[in-house]
């Protein structure tokens, strides 16, 4: 029944469309004209996606007839050679839409600010958000745009892992000069974004397996991220990291949620996104995947220092160096926070859901492994939903 819910890609523009009217209203939700015109922003760089998105349906429909999945990846491969061209435009058009809601580089402009300036609960939804485009993506290139299809070939791969490494460098460069928390976590999910695309990109089972562990990883720790980050500058004057101010209201207690959300995001053992990152490593490893492997193993590990580094400096602002500072009588306060009873649940009930992704990491991985296997081998879903054989 899943799969035959996305089984036409019309549907699937229809879900993406569905899914930014949503967005937005809760993007505006509390208004604020920093908020409006982020998400202003926000609309109008989403909907030139969709733009791009139905301009490239429409030239597979004109050459295909048809806009089913399955029928598509049934009538692709035996396509004329003088229509190849205009499939491989369509498959670019398709990736430049997928970037966009994936925030991969240079398609990523809109994320930092409109994640940053977004109320923290809303943030933390839009965590999965993103993950629509890496989904897409693996279900595009894995079932419609395979690496052995004579009209696009590498196509995909060539140009998603290098903006994927892209992306990967510069969401860890953004951690490290973040001057907000909530934009420090805004570049963080950038950054967890570009390790998912660098192992979509490989198209193979290996890679794939990892890829889906490390999104469901990202989505819980990002969303974590973005709600400490709430609790945090509910409790302090301004959001800046580049000013101390006295220490906050239950600092125990929120520097030990940031420090999980911390090590969580950096890819730092004993939590799930350690685990992903390793993944993702070794099947890079593979004979398959020799070719680039020193690169890509220097971006991931580079990055992952980069980000430990900016997560550190932020607590040590928010949390060690506040210690020292003495309240002022005439220094703006913030408002008392009120009962969170709700947003600490919300917050362990992540923690704990990283737990579980790091305990059961084996039987987690095995799934993943079925899934991964059944993308990569998709003759029994076509046959299954070829709209020529009855389906």
């Amino acid at each position: 029944m899943a799969g035959r819910l996305t089984g036409d890609a019309f549907n699937l523009f229809v879900f993406f469309e569905v899914l930014l009217i949503a967005s937005y209203g809760l993007m505006v939700h509390a208004g604020g004209g920093t908020r409006t015109r982020a998400g202003i922003q926000y609309v109008a760089f989403n909907l030139v996606g969709s733009s791009l998105f139905l301009f490239a349906l429409a030239l597979v429909y004109g050459v295909t007839g048809t806009l089913n999945m399955a029928d598509l990846a049934v009538k692709l491969p035996t396509l004329p050679e003088g229509d190849a061209a205009l499939i491989r435009v369509a498959a670019v058009m398709l990736m430049m839409v997928f970037a966009i809601k994936g925030a991969l580089v240079p398609l990523q402009f809109w994320l930092p600010g409109t994640y940053a300036n977004a109320p923290g609960v809303v943030a933390a939804m839009f965590a999965v958000m993103t993950k629509i485009g890496a989904y897409a993506t693996l279900r595009f290139g894995t079932l419609v745009f395979p690496t052995d299809l004579p009209a696009t070939g590498m196509l995909l791969s060539d140009l998603i892992l290098p903006a994927g490494l892209v992306t990967l460098a510069l969401g860890a460069i953004g951690v490290l000069g973040a001057t907000t928390l909530p934009r420090l976590a805004a570049f963080g999910g950038i950054a967890s974004m570009g390790t998912a695309f660098v192992a979509i990109a490989a198209f193979t089972p290996q890679t794939t397996v990892a890829a889906l562990y490390y999104i469901l990883h990202s989505t819980l720790a990002t969303a974590l991220m973005f709600l400490v980050a709430d609790l945090v500058t509910r409790r302090r004057a301004h959001a800046r990291l580049t000013e101390t101010t006295p220490p906050i209201a239950q600092s125990g207690l929120i520097a030990s949620l940031y420090l999980a959300a911390a090590v969580a995001m950096a890819g730092m053992p004993p939590l799930s996104g350690f685990i992903g990152k390793l993944l993702v490593l070794d099947a890079f490893r593979a004979p398959a995947q020799l070719t680039g492997t020193p690169l890509i193993w220097s971006v991931v590990l580079i990055s992952s220092f980069l980000m430990i580094l900016g997560f550190a400096r932020a607590g040590s602002t928010l949390f060690w160096k506040s210690s020292a500072v003495e309240a002022q009588p005439d220094a703006p306060q913030p408002d008392a926070p009120q009962p969170e009873g709700l947003a600490f649940t919300a917050t362990f009930g992540l923690i704990a859901g990283l737990v579980v992704l790091t305990v059961l990491a084996g039987p987690i991985t095995g799934w993943l492994q079925h899934t991964a296997a059944a993308l990569h081998a998709p003759t029994a879903y076509i046959q299954a939903n070829h709209l020529g054989q009855g389906g």
